[in-house]
């Protein structure tokens, strides 16, 4: 008789070997976005966003397929390459239809020129409609056929502003970013540039954003003439649809969405209130609205107006929006909305969801992430009382696995987290369990949120270890932004934590004094609010309490800093004192905003983080001879080497006195 050892062992030999996901993988997904309908709803167009670690671009190609879905989608062709804006957030693919729904227009951006392309439905090339001396920064039809087109500056201009700053010097005011190279420390279009802040916070602008800009019309084969107030009206910009409130939808569809007990704010939900995420004004003889759950699962809503009526219509796994994020809005065509769809193991789709709810594929970029033999699946936990989530995912191996853990957002394909820094599905193919956990709502300020994470993190690892699944004595730790903050909050006051990945500056002294002047007084007034502190040199033991560059003898765990150039010097404290005590290293990315998107950039993080994890998680090293100077770094960071960087730092005045 064989032994159920001697048949698990003969099945398991027997089995196809699961690809191992890649970082390059990773780095390479494929997006979908403009999703846009002609005026007709017989047709539906949308872009393929396809990056190339080979080429460093983001190559996007343009398709159109019948919204009747009896005919295959087409190929339109390539627009050039993807723009992104001053955080590194890829511009979703803009495309307007002629008013007699036969021609598509897109703003491409080509050869480093900004310009206007069309495209027959029949599908015969884009070729060149509108270019000038500047970029084409916005455009519309007007209901004639009228093409109105706003003209930034030229880029001749914009050179020679440039140079012109550099060459008399450059006046420090409220829209001077002192962390950012001055002149072109900047990738913009396609060129380095130079940027200046222009807003409350760090939104970014070009040199002369606000020159006034050429605005003309021009009727096919007409003459191109100065707009009209009217038709300049076209092209204002519509308000960004992550501000969408209850209050602007009718209030009719309103009165039936609270009904229903959707959350009536756009922050600080309770976990188990639905959120708004987006709508279609005109569906049939209503609209469709789309909801989200506090785990990003998305639902869509019909709403009849005639018999003031609210019903289901499709739900997913994930995401089912119009790009990358859950409140960009689908595309409805006749009697179908087409819609992106993007979950956890399921990387971004193109759908047709009919009129009774039924889904149909119409495109999938990306390969089929169930090849890797992982399992990705929601979990959900209680901490202080509140509802907690996040999707785990991991190997099907037993036994006790190290763990991984990014805090903040896990909506849609799960790459990296928010910003996509570590490669989740890597990870997981190479023995490390990767969480992505959803922020606990919290109406409280940075300290307290950074306390609820934590919370959050050490309560999850104690259940995963309850259960089985994970060593809790190898746990590592990573994140961006918010979720960076709550990282190196977490390694400051737990010993939980094994390694540290961050990826975005910190809280600290230097952070404020290079931001805080005359012209930037809403950013001192930010700081207060949102972290309860004041100036430095007035308010001590605030700054005390959030720093960790304040707190580096409480770090006992290695940080890895991977950091766009124009943040690493906001944290050269934390920074060199990491490095001083043999805590840490970083790394700089120039010409990277706030989220790496060069994929040639991302694929580095990626890489390393990776490497990172593997090393201090698994004591794995990869025999790349390319590597060996990295181990070699590595071998002597950690807390036993930080202690004897302390103890020789600490004695050196004493050695010095004694010579």
């Amino acid at each position: 008789m064989v032994s159920r050892v001697a048949l698990l062992l003969a099945l398991l030999a027997s089995s196809p070997a699961a690809a191992q996901t890649t970082a390059r993988d990773i780095a390479e997904t494929a997006d979908i976005s403009g999703v846009t309908a002609s005026p007709d709803g017989e047709w539906v167009v949308y872009r393929i966003e396809r990056p190339s670690t080979l080429t460093n671009r983001i190559d996007v190609d343009w398709y159109i397929v019948a919204s009747d879905g009896l005919s295959p989608q087409r190929a339109l062709g390539r627009t050039g390459t993807a723009m992104w804006d001053d955080a590194g957030v890829v511009l979703a693919g803009e495309a307007k239809w002629a008013p007699d729904s036969r021609t598509l227009v897109v703003r491409a951006l080509v050869d480093g020129q900004i310009a206007l392309w069309s495209s027959d439905v029949a599908g015969s090339g884009f070729h060149p409609l509108a270019a000038g001396e500047g970029d084409i920064e916005a455009f519309a039809f007007a209901a004639d056929g009228s093409l109105i087109t706003s003209e930034g500056p030229a880029r001749d201009t914009l050179a020679r502003a440039e140079d012109a700053e550099r060459e008399s010097g450059i006046l420090v005011d409220g829209s001077t970013d002192l962390a950012q190279p001055l002149y072109r420390g900047a990738s913009i279009n396609g060129r380095p540039a130079t940027q200046r802040f222009s807003g409350d916070w760090f939104d970014r602008a070009p040199l002369l954003a606000d020159e006034p800009r050429r605005v003309t019309a021009r009727l096919a084969g007409g003459p191109v003439r100065a707009a009209t107030a009217d038709e300049k009206a076209l092209i204002a910009p519509p308000p960004h649809p992550a501000l969408l409130k209850l209050d602007d939808l009718p209030v009719s569809l309103r009165t039936a969405l609270i009904t229903e007990g959707i959350c009536q704010t756009k922050t600080g939900c309770p976990a188990d209130q639905p959120r708004l995420s987006w709508w279609i004004p005109k569906f049939g003889d209503g609209s469709i609205v789309a909801t989200h759950n506090a785990d990003y699962r998305q639902t869509l809503h019909r709403w009849s107006a005639t018999d003031k009526q609210l019903t289901p219509l499709a739900t997913s796994e994930g995401q089912l929006s119009g790009g990358r994020y859950h409140f960009q809005p689908c595309a409805a065509a006749r009697s179908s909305v087409f819609c992106v769809e993007a979950s956890p193991a399921q990387p971004p789709r193109l759908v047709r969801v009919d009129a009774d709810g039924t889904k149909a594929i119409i495109a999938s970029p990306n390969p089929n992430p169930d090849s890797d033999g992982l399992l990705a699946e929601t979990i959900v936990w209680q901490v202080s009382g509140s509802r907690a989530s996040g999707v785990l995912i991991r190997p099907k191996i037993p036994g006790r696995l190290p763990l991984f853990v990014t805090y903040y957002q896990c909506g849609g394909f799960l790459r990296g987290g928010v910003g996509d820094e570590w490669p989740l599905r890597a990870l997981a193919s190479h023995g490390i369990a990767a969480l992505c956990i959803n922020a606990v709502p919290s109406k409280a300020a940075g300290p307290e949120r950074y306390q609820l994470g934590m919370k959050a993190i050490e309560a999850i690892v104690a259940k995963l270890d309850d259960q089985g699944l994970i060593d809790r004595k190898r746990i590592g730790i990573g994140g961006l932004s918010f979720g960076s903050e709550v990282a190196m909050w977490t390694a400051m006051r737990s010993d939980l934590v094994k390694a540290v990945s961050i990826a975005s500056v910190q809280m600290e002294p230097a952070y404020y004094w290079f931001n805080a002047r005359p012209g930037r007084e809403t950013f001192a007034a930010n700081v207060r609010k949102g972290w309860g502190v004041g100036r430095p040199d007035e308010d001590p033991q605030g700054w005390k309490k959030i720093s960790p560059a304040l707190n580096v003898d409480d770090i006992r765990a290695p940080v890895l800093m991977q950091l766009p150039e124009q943040e690493a010097r906001l944290s050269i404290e934390l920074q060199s004192k990491l490095a001083l005590a043999r805590l840490g290293e970083m790394h700089i990315f120039p010409f990277a905003p706030h989220l790496k998107v060069e994929p040639r950039q991302k694929l580095a993080a990626y890489r390393r983080n990776l490497d990172w994890f593997r090393y201090w998680l698994k004591g794995e090293i990869d025999p790349d001879p390319a590597k060996t100077g990295q181990y070699q770094r590595w071998s002597v960071l950690g807390p036993n080497a930080a202690s004897a960087a302390r103890t020789q730092v600490s004695m050196s005045p004493i050695s010095m006195r004694r010579k």
